[in-house]
């Protein structure tokens, strides 16, 4: 039943034993192949058996994607695992060993992406470096990747503030994982025992040390676990985020000589053959790629405007979103992108005055998204999310990293019975209120759910803390005017409903989706590439790739006039203004 519905390709990448590197074009399958992978061999473990399959996925949305596919495949996702490489990190390493490492023995909070930002900017201030920070990632050595001499005087600065306050951030969580594995390697043994299978979608962004922490689990005892690496080297668009599109050479070499099986999906099932044809040239490596699904042949737009101003893009932007609407396209196949999210929030704002009847997804942009590990920022979900049998292993998940993250704070169980993932589930679906926005909703419902659990900040003083900077972080994004994000109960409820409207997002963050109709904007030298690519003829084309290959039918590229980019007047992204085209007008 499994494999009924897929390909040959597909059925023998998931029936494939051993290691596995997967090779899968645009549109040819990829989450589907690792959804039936997981199903596959988590239906192979002995019925009493405590192994689990484990999926890595590159964001907490395609995670909550695969426990969604799996619900509506009736598949028993008990003994399938799936988060970001941090959650894995937390969960399975620090939590149940940090005492034996002396760095977090006295204990340790998870500083979140918006605290991190908000520590850098003050030192910052502080020490009078006008600088852009965002690089706090650490080598296998536990040195900054860095190289800037100045920056890296701030980060150390703030690596002891965070060792002070007793913070750690993302970056050190990898590092101090990978610590405990390399030190204590019975740990290594203990999950390489649990895991049957480990998964790894995206593997051409993950960082190095990823790949070190992960190759260690399956190195610590041979043949008890299987990794099965799922990308395209095409799509690596986080080079300048740490992302290593490692080849097979290099695999085996992180596996100790341990032999990986190659295999590539081919047919594109997502794309017209015009669409297709269109982005091949941005390939590092040209392959011919066939249309394969029922469109192939279709003759769809393409379309690419570099004249409109940046005052006139709203309404060009419209116009694209009308003419597909009225050509039969539904509201969740339209997405529109921007390679930067800072303006889209300003942009979504106003799509939603121009288009009162349209509706809009643009759950990715919420104001608490940099909240991401925070305690109040995880039940929040609970509150925002309405109960529904096709979300409910989903919220069911949201519950248990609840209680998962509440004994990370404390040390401590919810008290009974709410320290079972459904009871706290009935009890989240009771709490109500009628204020109606979204600060003074939450508060609201987060003072209830606190006095029903007799919790408060003098008894448990980090979730006091985790508290000011959640809501802090809300108000911020609230009350600066860039972000043009409404601040009603309503609004805020239908950024969490499942997708129903047209998609707003970055080029990042729609990765591995795909839409009837895509509105790119902001193709411009400086976005893409970024300014701080090392290889901006290369990082242009895989972020062109990228985008490009989302669409199934209709691809609108848009290098607006008049951006001023680091002082300087805007001009189209070189690889997209040099490409000869006949575009559609």
């Amino acid at each position: 039943m499994i494999l009924n519905s897929l390909t040959l390709e597909q059925k023998l990448a998931v029936q494939q034993d051993g290691h596995v590197l997967l090779s899968a074009c645009p549109g040819s399958g990829k989450t589907r192949t690792i959804i039936h992978k997981l199903a596959y061999e988590s239906s192979r473990l002995d019925e009493n058996s405590k192994k689990k399959v484990v999926a890595v996925t590159f964001t907490v949305r395609a995670s909550d994607e695969i426990f969604n596919r799996l619900n509506r495949m009736s598949i028993d996702s008990s003994r399938i695992w799936s988060g970001t490489l941090h959650s894995f990190c937390l969960e399975w390493i620090l939590k149940p060993y940090s005492c034996y490492l002396l760095e977090l023995q006295n204990g340790y909070t998870i500083a979140d992406e918006a605290y991190k930002i908000s520590l850098i900017n003050d030192l910052k201030k502080k020490y009078r470096v006008d600088l852009y920070i965002d690089n706090t990632r650490l080598d296998r050595n536990g040195c900054f990747v860095e190289s800037d001499n100045r920056k890296k005087t701030i980060l150390n600065y703030y690596h002891q503030d965070l060792k002070e306050q007793k913070l750690i951030d993302f970056d050190l969580l990898l590092y101090y994982s990978y610590q405990l594995l390399v030190t204590h390697p019975k740990i290594g043994r203990v999950l390489s025992n649990l895991f049957h299978l480990i998964c790894v979608d995206e593997y051409q962004d993950t960082q190095d040390l990823s790949y070190a922490i992960i190759c260690n689990i399956i190195n610590a005892d041979n043949g008890n676990t299987s990794l099965f690496l799922a990308g395209d080297i095409d799509q690596a668009i986080y080079h300048s985020l740490g992302g290593v599109a490692k080849n097979k050479t290099e695999i085996e070499s992180e596996l100790n000589g341990q032999k990986i099986i190659e295999i590539s999906l081919t047919g594109n099932f997502r794309s017209t053959q015009r669409i297709i044809d269109y982005y091949n040239s941005f390939q590092s490596n040209p392959i011919r790629i066939i249309a394969q699904g029922a469109n192939a042949n279709e003759q769809g737009v393409i379309s690419y405007n570099n004249t409109v101003n940046k005052d006139e893009l709203i309404n060009e932007i419209v116009r694209l979103i009308k003419e597909s609407i009225n050509n039969g396209v539904a509201e969740n196949e339209i997405c529109v992108l921007f390679p930067q999210w800072w303006l889209i929030t300003s942009i979504t704002g106003k799509l939603k005055s121009l288009l009162p009847d349209v509706n809009f997804d643009a759950s990715g942009l919420a104001p608490m998204s940099k909240n991401r590990d925070n305690f109040w920022y995880k039940l929040s979900h609970l509150f925002l999310t309405e109960s529904s049998p096709t979300i409910y292993s989903l919220r069911y998940k949201w519950a248990k990293e609840l209680i998962d993250k509440f004994h990370e704070h404390t040390g401590t169980e919810f008290p009974e019975p709410y320290y079972i993932e459904r009871n706290l589930l009935r009890l989240t679906n009771l709490i109500t209120s009628d204020k109606t926005d979204v600060v003074s909703y939450l508060e609201d419902c987060f003072l209830q759910f606190a006095n029903k659990l007799n919790l408060n900040s003098k008894k448990y003083p980090s979730l006091g803390e985790s508290w000011k900077v959640y809501f802090k972080n809300i108000k911020s994004r609230l009350n600066d005017r860039s972000y043009n994000v409404p601040s009603d109960i309503d609004s805020f409820k239908k950024l969490y409903k499942e997708r129903g409207g047209i998609v707003i997002n970055t080029c990042m963050g729609i990765k591995g989706e795909e839409f009837e109709t895509v509105i790119a904007f902001g193709l411009l030298n400086g976005y893409i590439p970024h300014s701080n690519e090392s290889s901006p003829h290369h990082a242009s084309n895989k972020m062109m790739y990228v985008i490009s290959s989302r669409a199934k039918k209709n691809l609108h590229l848009i290098s607006e006039t008049g951006r001023m980019i680091r002082y300087s007047n805007s001009v189209a992204t070189p690889v997209l203004s040099s490409k000869r085209y006949r575009y559609d007008k």
